[in-house]
């Protein structure tokens, strides 16, 4: 890059060379080109050869429970959703679990719906408090008409009738908060019963299989290995003289070694540590892979524009 930049600033200076027996104006354009020279230097390519396509993402997909390898759904080369089940560990004993826990949940919440309790007592009461009224306004006509022991008897009447009424109430408040326990206790059975599946925790390819139908597995097994392969990073290192942090977020070209094949990008990372010893910088790109044509372990020259 330093040879480039020397024979460019030499033909501008044999250029301004041949200009000098030139008007005024066109001297004054030659200058103007040893003044924007050091910018067009600057916007040069920068071309890293050697740089190494690797994987983002990777995992060994492991088993959540135990069990025995119930449905295996996908095979090496399938191409996986996010979220989509890869293989099934035998949840028998979990779904029905979960279905019961379904099943209470039905119960409590019609228990909670339900306000017969509250509406009988508060009719009790109404009924209760009409006796009451008659009896004051038959004993203000005729005190003996109603003997007090009978009269203590309505008012107890009332109270038992006010006191059903509340409890009706706290019951139903206790049926609802029943319900709420019975919703948690089935959200909880479901989420038992999806650790039973291996899912795929982002789109990518199936490259190998670990376990197969009938297989035991304990927690913590590897089930499948899953690459994701749509978006991939190219690792280089860069000349620590060039190396600047601004050259994050420049778009990136991968032509590889093999082939020729040319691939578009962005810099995300340049490396703030320089290697003492042959003072260059770790610099990162990540590359759209939509139709899977480049394979991790390529190796190709990054031009960073």
């Amino acid at each position: 890059m330093r040879n480039n930049k020397a024979s460019s600033l030499a033909c501008i200076s044999l250029r301004l060379r041949a200009f000098a027996p030139l008007r005024q104006s066109q001297r004054s354009f030659a200058a103007l080109l040893v003044l924007i020279a050091p910018a067009a230097l600057a916007a040069e390519e920068i071309k890293i050869p050697g740089a190494l396509v690797k994987l983002i993402d990777q995992v060994d997909v492991p088993a959540r429970e135990q069990g025995t390898v119930a449905q295996l759904k996908v095979q090496e080369g399938v191409r996986v959703a996010a979220d989509s089940v890869l293989l099934q560990i035998d949840d028998t004993e979990p779904r029905y679990a979960e279905d019961r826990a379904r099943t209470e949940l039905a119960i409590a919440a019609q228990q909670a719906a339900s306000d017969v309790a509250v509406r009988l007592a508060e009719r009790t009461l109404l009924t209760a408090e009409g006796e009451l009224r008659r009896a004051d306004s038959a004993r203000e006509k005729l005190r003996n008409i109603v003997t007090d022991a009978d009269y203590e008897k309505l008012r107890l009447a009332v109270d038992q009738a006010r006191l059903a009424v509340e409890k009706a109430q706290q019951d139903r408040s206790v049926a609802q908060l029943q319900r709420d326990l019975k919703k948690v206790e089935a959200e909880f059975a479901a989420r038992k019963t999806a650790r039973f599946q291996a899912t795929a925790p982002f789109a990518g390819v199936v490259v190998q299989v670990h376990k197969r139908h009938g297989d035991w597995v304990e927690p913590g097994d590897k089930l499948l290995r899953l690459i994701r392969l749509d978006r991939l990073r190219v690792e280089a290192v860069l000349d620590a003289a060039v190396a600047k942090a601004s050259l994050e977020g420049h778009a990136v070209t991968l032509t590889l070694d093999a082939g020729g094949a040319a691939f578009q990008g962005k810099l995300i990372f340049v490396s703030p540590e320089i290697d003492p010893i042959n003072r260059q910088v770790r610099v990162l790109a990540e590359i759209e892979n939509p139709n899977l044509a480049l394979q991790p372990g390529s190796r190709g020259t990054l031009t960073i524009r």
